[in-house]
């Protein structure tokens, strides 16, 4: 059975709302999922491998309970002191949906990133839940 993205809505560092699936790009895109503050490197070196192969990805920090926008925009004014302007798109802030990710794939909020790779549709074609980032782990999840 094909697993398929849930319903997640969330908005850009530069303010754009997005929603998931109906706004995935029409190429097949690597979805990289922080749900707590301790992942962030684990995600950064994840996004870097990624950015290194030229493989498109969005990052999506997400709120592991559902939230508004409004209660995510100290975080997101954190967060765009810290990443460039010009990766502001890449960067969707989900504040509903994550209870669904959690509950839909069996996930823990911890430490480490959780990576869907996904096409236009929102169909996963790989995933990522166990452990840290390192070469043979993306090269298995590349396949």
């Amino acid at each position: 059975m094909t697993e398929s993205l849930p319903s997640l809505e969330g908005a850009t560092l530069s303010g754009r709302l997005f929603r998931f699936p109906e706004d995935l790009p029409d190429s097949e895109t690597v979805l990289v999922i922080g749900f707590t503050h301790a992942a962030r490197h684990d995600v950064a070196a994840w996004k870097a491998a990624l950015k290194t192969k030229a493989i498109p990805y969005l990052s999506l920090p997400t709120a592991a309970q559902d939230t508004t926008p409004e209660a995510m925009q100290s975080v997101a004014q954190a967060m765009r002191n810290h990443v460039p302007a010009d990766a502001w798109e890449e960067v969707v802030q989900i504040h509903r949906g994550g209870e669904s990710l959690l509950r839909q794939f069996s996930w823990q909020a911890n430490a480490f990133a959780k990576l869907l790779r996904v096409s236009h549709d929102g169909c996963v074609t790989s995933r990522h839940d166990e452990g840290p980032f390192s070469p043979e782990v993306l090269a298995a999840f590349l396949g």
